[in-house]
């Protein structure tokens, strides 16, 4: 049992550096986005700008990837999927919702959904 709690502790805390890492890098991409666009047209700005998207894209298949496999329920509404959060939970119906943030659209669930449970998912090399 203690050996468990340390496993969880420990996966934890490589997710919160993970997540402190995508937050930084994304800070990182919006700071050369914003000199990108301090350059005149021309060619060497579309390709830094084509690099720029195509590091927020992998940033994006990333997040949705770590959800997932966090349990947690996805919308479809864009490519990559949104990740959607538990917005709702009633004692009496023993169901949860959750809700995109991107689009609104909600999905009800029965019981306390757990990690590992997901109905939703994806495949981020499936490009429909």
């Amino acid at each position: 049992m203690e050996k468990a709690k340390q496993r969880e502790q420990n996966l934890l805390q490589v997710l919160e550096a993970f997540t402190k890492g995508l937050t930084t890098l994304k800070e990182a991409i919006a700071l050369v986005h914003s000199a990108n666009n301090q350059l005149p047209a021309g060619e060497p700005r579309k390709a830094i700008q084509q690099k720029i998207e195509e590091a927020e894209r992998a940033i994006q298949l990333g997040h949705a990837a770590m959800g997932q496999s966090l349990g947690f329920q996805l919308c479809h509404c864009t490519w990559p999927p949104q990740v959607m959060a538990s917005s709702q939970y009633s004692k009496e119906t023993q169901v949860e919702q959750f809700t995109c943030p991107n689009c609104g659209k909600t999905l009800s669930l029965p019981g306390r959904q757990t990690p590992g449970s997901a109905v939703t998912a994806f495949d981020p090399y499936d490009v429909y």
